[in-house]
């Protein structure tokens, strides 16, 4: 089968072909329909080391059961699932019973510790896999298996009551789902970004404020405006980004963590002293939520910004996202492969 291959850390990712994996106990074998391409790959790809390498990339697909392993439960051949980049949890800390699986120390995650799903066939923990409404295209599904089960965790994790403001910075693949599950929340949303056209879709899609930080100071704008915002969620990539969603804040604000970047920012102690404001990270959700987002989706109440491509096409599209020209989802779809 072909896969996309990151070879080496820092290396450039292949497409090449590499045999068709057997699910061992407790997993089981899906035919991948659709993947997303999310900034985690292009976050594991600048890392300086892997748990293993090569490996295969991608963690957000849409596929179809075609073979069980030993112990698997709930599920069957044919059934059309969700995979996360949560692969497993160890089962025995404290954070797996109490069902928090994304919060074990020793848990496995695909397209990093195991190999991903940026293939024709990929092996799934069945512990994290979720069933997928079976009349509703993959690569709108796809998505939402970590972009929008991620926005959707990190819009509940602040809290807000109907009406208060969120500022969400970064209207990516995440960002433009953030601000729809804002808005059935009852939230009024101020979008932050450099691309112009991302402002456009954030408007179009809700947002009441818009504000291109090339040109402003975002911050200033929104103390300015409101007072500053209850809550903002920082979904870019970047360190400046998370300092100037705190700086948006007003008193008892909180700051919702998720873009993952290497670089620090500072954390100015006083103000989060003397404002009691809540700083807190947000990684991936709860198994149920993404059923909850595939329930919403099915409804009919998200707008996907979705654009496809094909295997091949992958290492340009996440040098495009490297550039910050991708506007929604680029997703990979795959043509039936019959064994």
């Amino acid at each position: 089968m072909r896969a996309a291959r990151l070879r080496e850390p820092r290396g450039p990712v292949v497409i090449e072909e590499v045999p068709i994996p057997t699910p061992g106990p407790g997993e089981v074998r899906l035919q991948t329909e659709a993947c997303g391409l999310c900034h985690s790959d292009l976050f594991i790809q600048s890392l300086p080391s892997l748990p293993r390498a090569p490996v295969t990339l991608g963690h957000e697909a849409i596929g179809t059961i075609e073979q069980l392993g030993p112990d698997v439960e709930g599920f069957g051949k044919g059934d059309r699932v969700g995979l996360t980049y949560l692969y497993r949890g160890c089962g025995s800390c404290d954070s797996c019973q109490k069902f928090r699986p994304e919060l074990c120390p020793r848990q496995l995650n695909t397209g990093y510790h195991v190999d991903g799903a940026f293939a024709e066939f990929v092996v799934a923990g069945a512990d994290s896999i979720v069933k997928a409404p079976g009349d509703l295209p993959a690569s709108h599904l796809a998505p939402l298996c970590c972009a929008g089960w991620t926005a959707y965790h990190a819009v509940a994790a602040t809290d807000l009551e109907p009406g208060s403001w969120l500022a969400i910075y970064g209207i990516g693949g995440l960002g433009h789902l953030a601000i729809q599950f804002a808005k059935l929340r009852g939230l009024r949303v101020a979008a932050v970004d450099l691309a112009p056209e991302k402002l456009s879709l954030a408007s179009e899609l809700g947002a009441e404020i818009t504000v291109n930080a090339r040109e402003e100071d975002p911050s200033g704008v929104l103390r300015k405006k409101l007072r500053g915002a209850h809550a903002a969620i920082s979904f870019a990539a970047s360190a400046s980004a998370a300092g100037q969603a705190f700086a948006s804040l007003r008193r008892h604000g909180t700051l919702i963590l998720v873009g993952l970047a290497a670089e620090k920012f500072e954390l100015p102690l006083v103000d989060v002293v003397l404002k009691q404001i809540r700083i807190q990270g947000s990684f991936l959700g709860r198994r149920e939520e993404l059923g909850e987002v595939f329930a919403i989706a099915r409804r009919g109440d998200l707008r996907m910004e979705v654009q496809t491509c094909l295997l091949e096409d992958l290492p340009r599209a996440m040098d495009d996202m490297h550039a910050g020209k991708l506007t929604g989802r680029t997703v990979v779809t795959f043509p039936r492969t019959d064994l």
